[in-house]
């Protein structure tokens, strides 16, 4: 089997991921409602197309319009992402449909089946995403119908040459235990107190990151993700000197500056010059070319310009040179 790598249009989840998803394989994401489940399945057809790759969207639950409508509304253009509507129609309702002599599953399951052989056949997308998966639970007439029929969808996909993308529900008394056990993969989606969090409990064939990362959903762009910061990396090398900060008395008292490659910590109340202090250490870095970066948690950066422009540290003119950048923390 293919070992090459897929990204998932998220850097940031690639990165945890080490490359993306391996080809050819199955993958869950989990994640209570609201989550962004759809909306990384999204990203990872998108991210197919973008390449030139015929992208499938299997739906059991949400229109094909409602999908394409909420995909606007965050700023997604689906148009080159083919679908294949499995959801309730409306005639459902309004015409009544019974079956005396067979159960429902035996009745509605081959056509369903049918569809979604017909479709992958003709197309033979490389990326499939399925919302969602347990949705077949209800076309099997038992838990080891059901298991049985999920894996021979799998391995169906793969032998297609597809990569699979699938979301699971749970409630009504059924956990997702199975289809987690049918995977190659899950990345488990949280929401709570107004904090998304990503981790992955299973990638079957290579290592990932572990831990729990943040993310965000932004409109445009979809899932944002920030991998836990780590020191898995080899340190890079670094000349062991004195940075001055330009401030000769300053200087004098550190005996030529602070060195580099330590931390420092400027310590003082409230206007007695720390932020002052710390830019100038900046600004006469910026004199020998080099690059810093400064980030503000308790001030903005039209303020901070103020502020350092008033003592004549020119922050605008060295981040126009690109010898400084500057950033505000929510």
């Amino acid at each position: 089997m293919s070992t090459s790598r897929l990204s998932l249009g998220i850097p940031g989840l690639d990165r945890i991921l080490h490359g993306g998803f391996i080809a050819n394989r199955a993958y869950l994401v989990r994640g209570q409602p609201g989550s962004g489940k759809t909306i990384l399945g999204l990203q990872f057809l998108l991210a197919g197309t973008q390449r030139g790759e015929r992208s499938l969207y299997i739906t059991l639950g949400e229109s094909t319009n409602q999908i394409q409508e909420n995909g606007a509304l965050i700023g997604f253009d689906l148009s080159a992402i083919d679908f294949l509507d499995l959801s309730p129609k409306a005639e459902f309702f309004t015409q009544q449909q019974t079956y005396d002599i067979f159960a429902p599953a035996e009745v509605e399951r081959d056509p369903v089946t049918q569809a979604i052989v017909e479709q992958i056949e003709t197309i033979r997308p490389r990326r499939v995403f399925v919302d969602a998966m347990t949705q077949f639970r209800y076309l099997a007439s038992d838990s080891f119908q059901f298991r049985k029929q999920i894996l021979s969808f799998l391995n169906f996909l793969g032998q297609q040459g597809s990569t699979v993308l699938f979301t699971s529900e749970s409630g009504g008394g059924h956990l997702d235990d199975d289809v987690q056990f049918l995977s190659d993969g899950i990345v488990n989606l949280e929401f709570f107190d107004d904090r998304r969090l990503l981790y992955v409990t299973k990638f079957r064939g290579s290592d990932f990151e572990p831990g729990k990362h943040s993310f965000k959903i932004k409109y445009n762009i979809g899932l944002d993700v920030f991998p836990r910061l780590t020191i898995s990396e080899p340190p890079q090398e670094f000349k062991l000197e004195k940075i001055p900060s330009g401030i000769p008395a300053i200087d004098e008292l550190l005996n030529g500056g602070i060195e580099r490659g330590t931390v420092t910590m400027l310590t003082g109340p409230s206007g007695v010059g720390k932020t002052t202090l710390g830019t100038q250490w900046m600004k006469e870095a910026a004199g020998r070319g080099e690059r810093s970066a400064i980030y503000l948690f308790e001030e903005l950066e039209d303020t901070f310009f103020h502020r350092c422009e008033a003592v004549n540290i020119p922050v605008r003119i060295m981040q126009e040179r690109g010898t400084l950048s500057v950033k505000a923390v929510d």
